[in-house]
């Protein structure tokens, strides 16, 4: 038998070549990454700078622009089409909303916080309006900003034993607070934001 040539080895060693995957059905292929023109990116890092240092920039000169910008906003609005804006616009009001809700939960720990020094204060007892706290620019009431709610402070309080049963039906969505402040209800003390929205950890506010 003949011995195999150079040749023949080298193509024996050669490493198969790796299959090819298939490319799922009904999945798009992946975009590559887009190249921007000189032009765009100068325009972007420009914007940036913009917002980066604008309060440098004498308002007039700014004012100056607002023509020219109304105009590059719109091209640029035609450019990205209606989706892309709803998305972009989606995203921002999820975001604000998160924002809004941390906001509502780190103000509620600290108001029911100085609710429980009042209490330990003044002999178990927790004061008829949480305005009292006020008197302390510390302790002064928590201002609300809800999703889908305009800022408030205002605090809806109940002297009653109505609901007793289920506070709950006490909730009206007003975006503030919400207060129990009868001695004899076994709601005495309870703090509550004063609404039914979700939020975004799919918790209705005023369980929290």
């Amino acid at each position: 038998m003949i011995p195999a040539g150079p040749a023949a080895a080298l193509d024996e060693a050669k490493v198969p070549a790796a299959p090819v995957t298939a490319q799922p059905a009904g999945q798009k292929p992946p975009v590559p990454p887009l190249k921007y023109s000189p032009e765009m990116q100068k325009a972007m890092k420009n914007l940036a700078l913009l917002l980066e240092r604008g309060a440098e920039i004498p308002p007039a000169r700014l004012e100056a622009l607002a023509p020219e910008l109304a105009r590059f906003n719109g091209k640029l609005e035609d450019a990205l089409g209606p989706d892309l804006i709803a998305d972009a616009a989606r995203r921002e009001k999820a975001i604000e909303a998160a924002r809004r809700a941390a906001a509502a939960v780190s103000a509620l720990q600290e108001f029911r916080s100085a609710l429980q020094t009042y209490y330990g204060v003044n002999g178990g007892k927790y004061p008829a309006d949480p305005a009292e706290l006020a008197s302390d620019p510390s302790q002064a009431i928590p201002e609300l900003l809800l999703p889908d709610h305009s800022a408030t402070a205002k605090v809806t309080i109940i002297d009653s034993r109505k609901y007793d049963d289920d506070f709950t039906r006490a909730v009206t969505d007003s975006g503030g607070w919400l207060y129990f402040s009868n001695q004899d209800s076994v709601n005495y003390g309870l703090l509550l934001i004063d609404c039914r929205h979700t939020a975004p950890d799919g918790t209705e506010f005023f369980k929290y």
